[in-house]
């Protein structure tokens, strides 16, 4: 890690954890709709998909930007063709600015160049001038479908030497997200974490998106309580207050804790704001690295890695 991400890391601890907080996009149709409800100058992360590929990241990420957010696209390695089609992409970054992405596989069945997975893309972009100065990489607390706990520990470890922060998957609750913390804590791993957890949704749909993501733990613990299930049926709007209570205290700690959250909206950004506003005065939060309670820190998914 440089001096710089290391600067910048600092002036991040030293605001709210709430300003700390990533907002992820879909590149969907409505998503400028959805924008318009962001915090302004907020993060906010740009996915990929194989249905509509690097191409429609691009133009949401180019369009976020001018309109003054702080924009970090996801970048698909199995959809990226060669070094010069790479240079291509991180040029249109450059242009408008852009200074940070995160970096992952893709789900594509099969790379249509010469990058397999996501470490694969790292290398290539250490070398190059335009490599961004903040790159991401994701994180798997409760496992991957298609690949296996050593080999993602071990492609974590890889990717640190390369990369400036990490991002988990998708978590609903905050168990395997501390153990899986505290284990990388004990292992040496050096690179900032924000927690992924979900934003203000439909009950239903997000035991649908459970479901389909397979997230080990969190839906093992939604079939085992059928109370929180029926919940999860009503009307209103599931909320993860639960989580992120339980999340606090390892908020705003670089060392052993997680820098921030990383709010996976799926395009429900005006009630996650709204919730996430008001959370600010009901759940306290270290607020800042300054503060006498703060603990010292030195800097020591989603598609597939």
């Amino acid at each position: 890690m440089n001096d710089a991400n290391r600067a910048a890391l600092a002036a991040a601890l030293a605001r709210p954890a709430w300003q700390a907080t990533r907002y992820e996009l879909l590149p969907i149709a409505g998503m400028q709709e959805a924008a318009g409800a962001l915090p302004e100058g907020a993060v906010v992360t740009v996915t990929c998909s194989p249905r509509h590929g690097l191409e429609r990241t691009l133009e949401a990420t180019e369009w976020l930007a001018g309109a003054g957010f702080r924009v970090v696209p996801h970048l698909a390695a199995r959809l990226v063709r060669d070094r010069a089609h790479l240079e291509r992409l991180l040029g249109r970054l450059a242009v408008v600015g852009v200074d940070d992405a995160f970096v992952v596989g893709g789900d594509a069945e099969r790379p249509v160049g010469a990058y397999p997975h996501g470490r694969a893309l790292l290398e290539a972009m250490a070398g190059l001038t335009q490599r961004p100065a903040r790159l991401g990489v994701p994180a798997y607390p409760e496992g991957h479908h298609r690949i296996g706990a050593a080999d993602l520990q071990h492609d974590l470890e890889a990717k640190a030497a390369l990369a400036d922060y990490a991002v988990t998957q998708l978590c609903f609750e905050a168990r395997p997200l501390q153990a899986w913390r505290e284990r990388q804590r004990r292992l040496g791993l050096s690179l900032p974490v924000h927690a992924g957890i979900p934003g203000v949704m439909e009950p239903r749909r997000l035991l649908a998106i459970a479901l389909r993501l397979g997230l080990g733990p969190s839906v093992r613990s939604l079939r085992r309580r059928s109370g929180w299930v029926a919940r999860l049926l009503r009307p209103a709007d599931y909320r993860p207050e639960a989580l992120v209570e339980e999340l606090r205290p390892a908020l705003g700690d670089l060392a052993g804790g997680f820098v921030g959250l990383h709010v996976y909206t799926f395009n429900r950004v005006e009630p996650t704001r709204r919730w996430l506003e008001g959370l600010q005065d009901r759940v306290p939060i270290r607020a800042s690295a300054d503060e006498p309670d703060a603990q010292a820190a030195t800097p020591a998914g989603e598609p597939l890695a």
